[in-house]
């Protein structure tokens, strides 16, 4: 078989390594930003051009036949060629200038992506940056549609995240989990999850992963919290528990105390963590622009601590 290296062939075989990663046509689309449809008529035209199935569909998507995983890899050599010619373009470049693209979740992107954008800006005033607020699962579509070059994600313990192994992964900082609660609610600065048992609670849904974490916890120190409020809007969250409407448990830099006056106290039984990630594709990276990124972000995490925010 000979395939020539014409540009529809190129999108299919771009396609094709999108499947596989998804596991599903629909998968693929997704990150693709198609229809099922469209993925569906190139996977055939490939397999047309192949003279040979390139998959098997199962109930839950597609596996790959023989014939279809010798063709992945050159498909993902392809990619990676793609990927490396951008950067080197861009390396090639005289001058550190152009876009850059960033999902975040939320809190991150109030208390670390705001100053790393004014940090970029003095670092690099020919980088022009583009921020998305996401939730962790659609920033890594973004990342893998090309949609976005980095993606800022949290990890809360005891909540997994499945991460693609395909995709770059560096941990950018920890921090401490928080019990958040009106003033003169709580008298000790440090306290045990176990002894707040008989306290309402403001949290996030048990589909967020601040949420869960929190709601895990709870259960793992004897008690179910009893929650008042449930809110993914961390203002909002901040503001009721100001109100006294219940505590929360929340990241530090996620605590937007300006809003609202509250009391911080330590959680020390026991100490819970989320980690904050930045991610992206190998090539993408590397590139200039992404780098002086990068930089900024670090500056900020290592020098404006989290309690001035």
């Amino acid at each position: 078989m000979v395939v020539s290296p014409d540009p529809q062939t190129v999108t299919r075989l771009v396609t094709l390594v999108h499947v596989s990663q998804q596991g599903s046509l629909s998968g693929a689309a997704r990150v693709l930003g198609v229809s099922t449809s469209a993925v569906s008529q190139q996977m055939s035209a490939l397999a047309a051009d192949c003279g040979t199935e390139l998959f098997d569909r199962q109930p839950r998507g597609v596996v790959l036949t023989g014939a279809g995983l010798a063709l992945l890899e050159h498909a993902e050599q392809l990619v990676r060629h793609l990927d490396q010619t951008a950067t080197t373009m861009s390396q090639l470049s005289d001058s550190l200038a152009g876009p850059v693209r960033i999902a975040s979740i939320a809190s991150a992107a109030a208390s670390i992506v705001l100053p790393t954008a004014h940090a970029l800006h003095s670092s690099a005033p020919d980088v022009t940056l583009t921020v998305t607020t996401l939730e962790p699962a659609a920033s890594l579509e973004a990342v893998e549609r090309g949609t976005v070059d980095v993606a800022l994600i949290d990890v809360y313990d005891h909540v997994p995240l499945a991460l693609p192994a395909h995709l770059v992964v560096e941990e950018l900082l920890r921090e401490p989990l928080v019990v958040v609660a009106r003033r003169g609610t709580i008298s000790s600065r440090s306290v045990a999850l176990g002894t707040l048992a008989g306290h309402r609670w403001v949290l996030p849904p048990s589909e967020a992963a601040c949420g869960a974490a929190t709601r895990h916890a709870c259960r793992a120190a004897g008690f179910d919290p009893a929650v008042s409020w449930q809110t993914d809007d961390l203002l909002l969250l901040v503001a009721a528990v100001s109100r006294g409407e219940g505590i929360a448990l929340l990241p530090r830099r996620a605590v937007s105390d300006s809003v609202a006056p509250v009391a911080l106290h330590r959680l020390v039984d026991p100490v819970l963590e989320r980690r904050i990630l930045v991610v992206g594709r190998p090539s993408t990276l590397e590139r200039p622009t992404v780098r002086a990124l990068l930089d900024a972000l670090h500056h900020v995490v290592r020098h404006v601590p989290a309690q001035t925010r």
